[in-house]
């Protein structure tokens, strides 16, 4: 019962922050289903690591090696797997390449731990002696920081992120993962390096805190994109027109050609792949400073803070280029802001008349109907 109890009051925070991120979760399942998994796989391994510390404890008190050295073994191999659930949930290992690569460390961690099971190598790892009172005390081997180095790694991989975030002008996601980074690193730290006793225990609280705080960040997020073509949507455009109004002085304009032709002959699936498809070949061409949203429909403009005529320039070219080795066509026209009177609404229209003059050469000399759009 005094276990119990200890679990519940060590543990308080944990368990209000699990219900509430998993019971969100379960709700927002079908608009969010990555960030809801992962997020349900962090709290759930952030409980499992909070009930193993307390059976070890459980195990050092009655004497009892082989319950003590299991809870280690998977205390040990299930928190870099909370750090790499944060780098999943976070959406940043899209290929099965980089997913393999970003799983060895995981099963290297395994492998050595798995080595404190063998008298013959657990003094590399760690291993239980019983004391004259009946319990067992704890003693490390050179191996015994393998967790912590891989999750280190896993952190600094994270910071990375982060930086690379920033420094694309994504400075709220970047913040973000660094926040949530910054805070188990702290909890790492303390519970290795100032926790002789082994009586701290931060890090479990802290990755269920950090995760629910990721949580939010990406749902209020998904908010901002545009959930067919992951680009920013309409909203967001006006909110940031207003914010940087006085920063941006560069305007490109997207059209797509011959939807409606897609949609009639092959059905509106296959209309929602040509807008993916292009949305993707948008931002690809566009530099990082340059922020890609989706007004409705079709229509496509990016937005260029502090940049040179030369930059939208090439900008356009790639596109051209990179959209032509796709089935999908699309006008485009761009404004440079050379008047510093002019207005955003100015650089606008001027960037959409371009657009639409080269819409209209389009149509002059393709099979569509303009009439059809």
């Amino acid at each position: 019962m005094d276990y119990i109890v200890s679990f519940f009051a060590t543990n308080f925070i944990l368990l209000c922050v699990s219900v509430v991120v998993i019971v969100n979760s379960v709700i927002d399942y079908k608009s969010h289903p990555r960030i809801s998994i992962y997020s349900i796989f962090i709290i759930s391994f952030a409980l499992v690591l909070a009930l193993l510390s307390k059976f070890e404890q459980f195990g050092k008190n009655i004497g009892n090696v082989p319950l003590t050295t299991i809870c280690a073994y998977f205390g040990y191999t299930l928190r870099p797997v909370c750090i790499f659930f944060f780098i999943m949930m976070s959406g940043t290992v899209k290929y099965k390449r980089f997913f393999v690569l970003t799983v060895i460390p995981l099963l290297i961690n395994g492998i050595i731990y798995a080595l404190a099971f063998l008298p013959s190598t657990s003094k590399l790892v760690y291993y239980f002696i019983k004391n004259n009172e009946g319990g067992v005390y704890f003693a490390g081997g050179p191996l015994r920081f393998t967790s912590h180095v891989i999750s280190a790694l896993y952190l600094g991989y994270l910071l990375y992120l982060s930086l690379l975030k920033i420094s694309s002008k994504h400075f709220t996601h970047g913040f973000a993962i660094l926040g949530c980074s910054a805070f188990v690193v702290i909890a790492v730290i303390v519970e290795s390096f100032f926790n002789p006793d082994g009586n701290i225990e931060l890090l479990n609280s802290t990755i269920a805190v950090s995760c629910m705080f990721f949580y939010l960040y990406l749902y209020i997020e998904k908010s901002q994109i545009d959930s067919l073509t992951n680009v920013f949507n309409r909203d967001t455009y006006y909110r940031d027109i207003a914010k940087r109004e006085s920063t941006i002085n560069g305007v490109i304009q997207f059209d797509m050609n011959g939807l409606k032709y897609i949609n009639d002959n092959f059905g509106h699936l296959e209309g929602d792949k040509a807008l993916s498809e292009l949305a993707s070949v948008i931002t690809k061409s566009m530099k990082k400073s340059m922020m890609v949203y989706r007004l409705g429909g079709d229509e496509f403009i990016a937005l260029a803070q502090n940049t040179t005529e030369g930059d939208l320039i090439e900008a356009v070219k790639r596109f051209k280029n990179n959209v032509s080795k796709t089935q999908y066509r699309c006008s485009v026209g761009y404004a440079f802001k050379k008047d510093k009177n002019a207005s955003l609404t100015d650089l606008i229209k001027a960037a959409d008349d371009k657009m639409y003059h080269d819409k209209k050469e389009f149509y002059k000399n393709s099979k569509f109907d303009r009439r059809a759009e």
